[in-house]
């Protein structure tokens, strides 16, 4: 059987809830390797750093990647901190977060993006040290 995550639908593979939950579960229990983190903290950089001004096609590629790296870590956090207080309630900005869309104008992406890539940041923050 194949290691990786999309190895758990080896058999006939459905939009049922079984076959999301079966890798659901697969992706919680595979690391976060360093490509990812690396990825992670250079879009990091790219949003939070001193001289940061992303362009609007940059905003929109980077809420892309800050969505997904949301979930990867909302994915690991969960099953590594069950705290229902401080954990949960992170967990919990960062599934509305997910689900957000941006206010119109100019700086809707840009507030959006900004605070995707703090909650990033503090479930990173969350999961130290990473083993």
């Amino acid at each position: 059987m194949n290691s990786t995550p999309l190895g758990v639908l080896h058999g006939a593979a459905d939009n049922s809830t079984a076959t999301l939950e079966r890798l659901a579960a697969s992706l919680r229990s595979w690391p976060l390797s360093t490509v990812i983190l690396d990825g992670i903290f250079e879009d990091l950089e790219a949003v939070l750093s001193e001289y940061s001004n992303p362009d609007d096609e940059e905003i929109e590629a980077l809420l892309l990647r800050a969505r997904g790296s949301l979930m990867q870590l909302m994915a690991v956090t969960s099953t590594r901190d069950r705290d229902p207080g401080p954990v949960g309630d992170l967990l919990g900005r960062a599934r509305d977060l997910v689900s957000a869309v941006p206010a119109t104008g100019c700086m809707g992406p840009r507030v959006l993006l900004r605070r995707m890539a703090l909650a990033v940041m503090e479930l990173l923050d969350r999961m130290e040290p990473i083993s």
